[in-house]
């Protein structure tokens, strides 16, 4: 158990040594534990967040999409409807959404990654699935506090989205980055514009 808690420093403090330590591991048990651990900590950390005052609605105070999504719909129809279960019903809602982007993220990154430069080796969708949850870890340290959420939530989506695959994936280009990087910029302004989805 003590190693657990440690990779979870280890991920964020050495992200390049253990990136290429777990790139051979073969099971997904260990990244799906991690994901598991990870969901019920930033969905507990941001409910008790909100319910102390801090809104959940922007990129300062929540660094996870999945509780900027949710964040408004708690405020505005949980909370008011359900009082205090509304608490466990948005935790529990944040974890399904972080569980959903990560089931849409892992494939688009195994793709880019394997295409623009990549490795053709087995285990690839693993190893985009391992690359993409460990590098959420930094938002395990303040990902619901108020401006350490902008910050944590800046370096896991460098780990996500570039380092984290690059080293798992072996792909040391740069176009891959550049790619997801473009593509994240539009989805984030079609977000903000409200014009994501139709």
């Amino acid at each position: 158990m003590p190693e657990f808690f440690l990779r979870f420093f280890q991920v964020t403090c050495q992200p390049e040594a253990f990136f290429a330590r777990i790139r051979d591991d073969r099971h997904w048990s260990g990244a799906v534990l991690h994901l598991v651990a990870l969901a019920a900590w930033l969905s507990a950390g941001s409910v008790l967040a909100w319910g102390s005052g801090i809104a959940g609605d922007t990129p300062i105070n929540s660094s996870l999409g999945a509780q900027m999504d949710v964040y408004p719909y708690w405020r505005d129809t949980l909370l008011p409807r359900f009082g205090s279960w509304s608490y466990i019903l948005a935790a529990s809602l944040i974890m399904l959404d972080i569980v959903i982007i990560t089931a849409i993220w892992t494939p688009i990154i195994f793709l880019v990654f394997r295409f623009l430069g990549g490795a053709h080796e087995s285990g690839g969708l693993r190893k985009a699935f391992q690359g993409f949850v460990y590098g959420l870890t930094p938002c395990a340290f303040g990902g619901f506090v108020p401006g350490l959420a902008l910050f944590v939530g800046f370096y896991a989506a460098l780990l996500q989205l570039h380092r984290g695959p690059a080293i798992t994936l072996r792909n040391q280009s740069v176009a891959p980055y550049l790619f997801l990087s473009a593509f994240m910029a539009y989805a984030i302004a079609r977000y903000w514009q409200h014009t994501l989805l139709p």
